[in-house]
């Protein structure tokens, strides 16, 4: 059952089945990604690689980010990299960057836990730095140094992973993959839950001790990356982990979700026209049914959107069939007054030329 969900997710094969850890060498690779090993070799140095990077400065919830991304035939590249590290079978505990697994997922791992531990990495994209990709490479894979050099200049800019590359959140993922290993079994000791969305840790069960944030600190240190302060929550109050609420053993959204139904709900109920309520109706659905995804359609929360997402459907369907009958009265009228004037014309037309 395992191995098909894992071919479902696009994950086939364990780490050193990869195709990258079978001691590959330049030329190798090269026949990985289409390139040759020449033109491999020049599309690494700074100087020309510079050619083939995008550079921009965003703005994302107040903070600032100074994206890299690649484009063109280095876009290619980590394309073609990133497929085959994606095929890597991943941790149970890693829910992102990984297909099949969404933020509901995420917290479902949380549920009915007494106390939660949240944590994220400062900078983790920027502080995977390209020595850490070459030794990563080395260790893990098997790699000759100079394969794994190659790959790390090809992924980095400015000797750091490329913040907004297609290839950046599986390999950042891989490359950390010894320590996110160790805070799992840290926290197998404990009797902990454990899972990764990104750059973001939870960490619940029915104690966490000091001792444990001390040692997950310390482990993250030891690794070169930093965290930002630890949290701790307990279960009395709702606790959202990537976005999802955790109500003991129910899931909720956020309070500005359950807002927007008001006024989404408020809209719909001040429709004046078909068309209006045609529309309002299509926005609230797909509402209702993001909130019912996320508390779970066989919840008593989700049974009751269920059939409220019903109401709206019959109500727009009595709308719509009113409305068609109006408009096909309208052209029956419309019909029948031309056939009214055009007679008319012709009594006229007949008089006048007799």
């Amino acid at each position: 059952m395992q191995k098909r969900a894992d071919k479902r997710n696009g994950e086939r094969y364990p780490l050193n089945r990869s195709p990258l850890a079978q001691n590959p060498s330049q030329s190798d690779l090269a026949m990985l990604v289409r390139e040759t090993k020449a033109d491999l070799n020049t599309l690494a140095t700074p100087e020309f690689k510079e050619q083939f990077l995008v550079r921009r400065t965003i703005e994302t919830n107040g903070k600032t980010r100074n994206l890299v991304y690649p484009e063109g035939r280095l876009r290619a590249v980590h394309e073609r990299l990133k497929f085959h590290l994606s095929k890597i079978v991943q941790p149970s505990y890693l829910m992102s960057p990984r297909k099949r697994r969404s933020q509901r997922d995420n917290a479902v791992a949380h549920l009915e836990a007494t106390q939660y531990l949240t944590l994220d990495l400062k900078q983790f994209y920027p502080s995977t730095t390209r020595q850490m990709i070459r030794n990563s490479l080395v260790a893990q894979f098997g790699m000759q140094a100079d394969v794994a050099g190659l790959i790390a200049h090809l992924a980095t800019a400015d000797d750091r992973a490329c913040f907004g590359s297609p290839l950046t959140p599986v390999l950042a993922s891989i490359v950390h993959r010894p320590m996110f290993d160790l805070i799992a079994g840290r926290c197998n000791v404990d009797g902990l839950s454990y899972t990764v969305w990104v750059d973001d840790l939870t960490i619940s069960g029915p104690q966490i001790t000091g001792q444990f944030r001390s040692d997950v600190r310390g482990i993250i240190a030891q690794n070169g990356l930093r965290s930002h302060k630890l949290r701790s929550q307990t279960g009395n109050h709702p606790v959202f982990i990537t976005g999802i609420g955790i109500v003991g053993a129910n899931l909720i959204v956020p309070k500005r979700i359950e807002l927007r139904s008001k006024e989404l709900w408020a809209e719909f109920k001040a429709s004046q026209t078909f068309e209006e309520l045609d529309s309002s109706a299509t926005r609230l659905l797909s509402h209702l049914g993001g909130v019912k995804a996320v508390v779970g359609p066989s919840t008593i929360r989700g049974q009751k959107l269920s059939s409220e997402m019903n109401s709206v459907r019959q109500k727009r369907e009595k709308a719509r069939r009113f409305h068609q009958a109006f408009v096909a009265e309208q052209r029956t009228r419309s019909s029948q007054a031309c056939c009214i004037q055009n007679g008319d014309g012709v009594g006229e037309q007949a008089e006048i030329s007799f």
